[in-house]
């Protein structure tokens, strides 16, 4: 009210004041017409003095914001399927950046909820000959020695996690367990829920996880002091963790991150110091406080101040002073032995950096696709609108409130499609963590918080004064008075308009190019990734664990009944084709004798598989003759033969010599080849196949509980009955936990879940950005038409021909996509050489597929442009002459 009162006051006297100069001109004997013009003429614009007049007395600048957005979405909801389209598209391109920006911030910035996270260090020791950045183990004695000696730590601590059989009321379940040392519990920061958390080294106790607690014990608080075996030793609850604590510290063994833990015991003092030398020690140690690691992972807080250089260099002198300290037998590990020590949160991110900086900048160019595509329509729009700015600028509305205008409007609609974009975003997290909980370190913490927000926010609208820039110049450089004399198909501005919708099609097109490449690249790298040998088909294959845990399994004579047994009775089982164990995996060097002096007769760094005979016949890997005719073994010529794969046979050179038959000898392997079988990959998809020996499980050299791995091929193309198999294994033993049931497939298939991660985002990313060009070029064919329609006429009346016009469209769109993929090869040659970490046998050059992708991009072109150049052709002359 109070606005409307100083306006009506405003034009009261600018009323009055052009009265009084009319009847001024009237007393000079004007008349009344040229009076009152005369008066108008002297005073100046109305509008605009009304304006700046009311600025004076109020914030003018938020009351044209408002105006701008009035009038705006006025002017959406006149046009609902133009705000349409670019509202969904927004939406797409904000909620795929935002869902990408949440994913990147949990995993690599966001800090860990340890006290002093940004203090913590992982330290490790790894072998040069199978260096690895996952399965970094420390010897216990070595870490009791960084404990004593380093001073720049605030705290240090050790633990070590393994799969141990829990049972519960007569109710066994294989658990992951984590052993730890005293500082855990303060570097973690960790509180308890329920009870208490022991201290270092207290015997037999055990805290459990929220989630273990819940689901083994329905949330029963009355179990505190209550007793349950662990691998057949008794251990008592001494508290719970509150559901928020989550361990998040890297675990032992590749894989080895796909399971929560479950529960926590303690690491005996006695053990930490012992050598690995002295087995008969360790022995009676674990014979009295029951199942612990071999090895331990470290990680430290360092002191306040201490930089991380400093650390590294007090480390470097303790580890040589404890070299210096090995007797004869350790000396001869020492020169295969080297540390390492990196920031903890960088440790957890490993290989996903890369990654997730290629998925940042590939999403990064799906919302440039997308400004590009909503500035083309807009600059569209804007075409039709110049009458309407012409006049509004003639009465009075300067440039700048006009540009103003469009870009309160793209802002407008960028804001918007980012609600719905966050909606997306929020969905796409959900079904990430659901489906794909361990493709990333850290991806269930993903979650839309404030900085996300904002940052969408941001987004948002740089986006829509990105696609609202383009019209806006356009209208800045527009003769006003051609505006209002000429129609809008004969506007001089036309010309000009379509270069600049051409050239932003052809960056769509370019910067489709580059994603659409990089997914090409990494789809074939995950074919030959995936590719196995003749009848391999891991989909009839079923797998499962037993590890043999408690007082009945302590001798190999226990172990090895369960083993023959279980082989018995699922060999039995109809529909079972063959059944055989994989139980260990060492790693060793071994001598071929008997080669020709030009043969590679070197030692060589090899895998030993301890499996049983039937382990290859159900893989349904073949043997190869090329190599020598060789044949399968029993069980019983196990004991004195083995198999090696095509890796290890090609690693020796024989230049056309038979590997059959000879005699290879290492540290635990002695034995004469009797075949060789094809590579295939069996646990890590995304491996290098390695040189390895197959030899009798009975022959592995067993210092603990045994790991036994079973595999079954059922008849037929139907999956294996899971159940079914499983309650044969169970009922062999009760006591005994069966664990990892699924078929081979699905195991291979979470080997590679970041792979698969990565490449289902740059897919989705790659197709998103060629759908969005094709509508681009359909979008700039389409207008350039009907802009053209009477030329168009003009050219069919001097008598070209509809094929001559059809061709004419065409060309020019295909002219348009060569230029767009022109320039975009140019940019993968270079952009795609950023991800080689991700590829797999693919060279980032693979000629093959940049060529594919320009045949793609070809052929979507030539379909988007077919539609409008059928439409061109069969313009009408008569009419397209009369087009106004």
């Amino acid at each position: 009210m109070r606005k409307r009162s100083h306006l009506d006051s405003l034009d009261q006297e600018i009323r009055d004041h052009i009265e009084a100069e009319t009847q001024a001109n009237l007393d000079r004997g004007m008349k009344q017409n040229e009076a009152r013009r005369a008066a108008f003429c002297k005073f100046g614009n109305v509008s605009r003095i009304r304006e700046d007049t009311y600025a004076v007395w109020h914030v003018i600048w938020l009351e044209q914001l408002l105006q701008d957005i009035r009038y705006g979405a006025r002017t959406f909801r006149r046009n609902p399927g133009f705000a349409a389209v670019i509202f969904l598209t927004l939406a797409l391109a904000i909620g795929m950046n935002t869902a990408v920006f949440s994913v990147v911030e949990a995993v690599l910035f966001r800090p860990l909820a340890y006290p002093s996270a940004g203090r913590l260090v992982w330290l490790a020791s790894y072998d040069v000959d199978y260096e690895s950045d996952h399965d970094n183990l420390v010897n216990r004695a070595d870490y009791s020695t960084w404990k004593d000696q380093s001073h720049s730590f605030e705290s240090i601590a050790a633990y070590g996690n393994q799969d141990l059989a829990l049972m519960y009321k007569g109710q066994p379940s294989q658990e992951r367990v984590v052993s730890i040392t005293g500082g855990f519990w303060s570097l973690t920061g960790a509180q308890a829920a329920l009870g208490r958390l022991f201290p270092e080294g207290e015997p037999h106790a055990i805290v459990l996880s929220h989630e273990l607690f819940q689901r083994r014990f329905n949330g029963d608080p009355h179990i505190l002091g209550q007793s349950v075996n662990i691998n057949g030793f008794p251990f008592t609850i001494t508290g719970v963790l509150p559901k928020s604590f989550e361990f998040l510290l890297p675990q032992q063994y590749s894989g080895a991150g796909e399971r929560r833990i479950d529960a926590y015991i303690a690491f005996p003092k006695s053990a930490m110091r012992l050598p690995m030398s002295d087995s008969n020690s360790w022995k009676a140690i674990v014979q009295e406080f029951g199942p612990i690691p071999d090895y331990v992972c470290v990680v430290a807080r360092l002191r306040s101040g201490i930089s991380l250089a400093t650390a590294r260099s007090e480390m470097d002198s303790i580890r040589g002073r404890i070299v210096q300290g090995h007797d004869a037998y350790e000396h001869q590990f020492d020169n295969f032995q080297r540390w390492r020590m990196k920031m903890l949160k960088e440790k957890l991110a490993g290989g996903a950096r890369p990654a997730l900086m290629v998925l940042l900048a590939a999403v990064g160019f799906v919302l440039l696709i997308a400004g590009a595509n909503i500035a083309n329509l807009l600059l569209a729009r804007a075409t039709t609108r110049r009458r309407e700015i012409a006049v509004r600028a003639a009465m009075g509305a300067g440039r700048t409130r006009v540009i103003r205008q469009f870009l309160t409007e793209g802002v407008l609609l960028a804001l918007a499609g980012g609600a719905a974009g966050l909606l997306l975003a929020h969905g796409a997290i959900v079904v990430m963590i659901r489906d794909l909980p361990h493709a990333l370190p850290r991806l269930a913490q993903t979650r839309i918080d404030g900085p996300i927000l904002l940052l969408t926010a941001a987004v948002s609208c740089f986006t829509g004064i990105l696609f609202g820039l383009p019209p806006a110049v356009m209208l800045w450089h527009n003769n006003l008075q051609d505006t209002l004399k000429v129609s809008i198909h004969t506007s001089t501005g036309s010309g000009g308009h379509i270069r600049t919708r051409e050239i932003l099609v052809a960056i769509e097109l370019a910067l489709a190019v580059v994603l659409l490449t990089g997914a090409g690249l990494m789809v074939k790298g995950f074919r030959r990734m995936t590719a196995a040998p003749p009848g391999f088909d891991p989909s009839s294959i079923l797998t499962l664990s037993v590890s043999l845990a408690g007082a009945q399994y302590g001798t190999w004579a226990a172990q090895q009944a369960y083993i023959q047994t279980l082989l018995a009775r699922l060999q039995a089982f109809p529909g079972v084709e063959a059944a055989g164990i994989d139980s260990y995996t060492l790693h060793t060097n071994v001598k071929v004798e008997g080669l020709s002096p030009h043969s590679a007769a070197t030692a060589s760094f090899v895998g030993i598989r301890a499996v049983s005979a039937g382990y290859l016949r159900v893989m349904g890997v073949p043997l190869l003759p090329q190599y020598g005719v060789g044949h399968w073994p029993s069980d019983r010529q196990m004991l004195d033969d083995v198999l090696v794969n095509e890796s290890f046979a090609r690693s020796l050179s024989l230049n056309g010599e038979s590997v059959v038959g000879r005699h290879i000898s290492g540290s635990f392997v002695t034995g004469t080849i009797i075949g060789v079988v094809a590579d295939f990959k069996y646990s890590q998809l995304d491996a290098e196949p390695m040189p390895e020996i197959y030899t009798s499980y009975e022959l592995a050299p067993v210092t603990t509980r045994m790991l036994v791995n079973v595999f079954v091929r059922t008849s037929g193309s139907r999956e294996p009955d899971a159940r079914t198999i499983e309650e044969i294994v169970a009922n062999i033993d009760r006591t005994q936990p069966v664990y990892n049931v699924q078929t081979l497939e699905q195991a291979l298939a979470g080997s590679v879940a970041p792979r698969r991660f990565n490449l289902f985002l740059l897919g989705t990313f790659a197709g998103t950005a060629l759908l969005l060009a094709i509508i681009g070029i359909y979008g700039v064919i389409a207008y350039s038409v009907a802009l053209r329609t009477q030329e168009i006429g003009i050219r069919m009346a001097l008598g070209a021909s509809r094929a001559q016009v059809l061709g004419m469209v065409i060309v020019k769109g295909l002219c348009l996509a060569a230029a767009g993929i022109l320039l975009g090869t140019s940019a993968a040659l270079g952009l795609t050489r950023l991800m080689v970490s991700l590829l797999y046998d693919v060279k980032a050059t693979d000629p093959t597929t940049f060529v594919s992708v320009a045949l793609l991009l070809v052929i979507t072109a030539l379909l988007a442009c077919l539609e409008p150049a059928l439409r061109a052709a069969l313009i009408d002359p008569m009419i397209a002459l009369r087009h106004e």
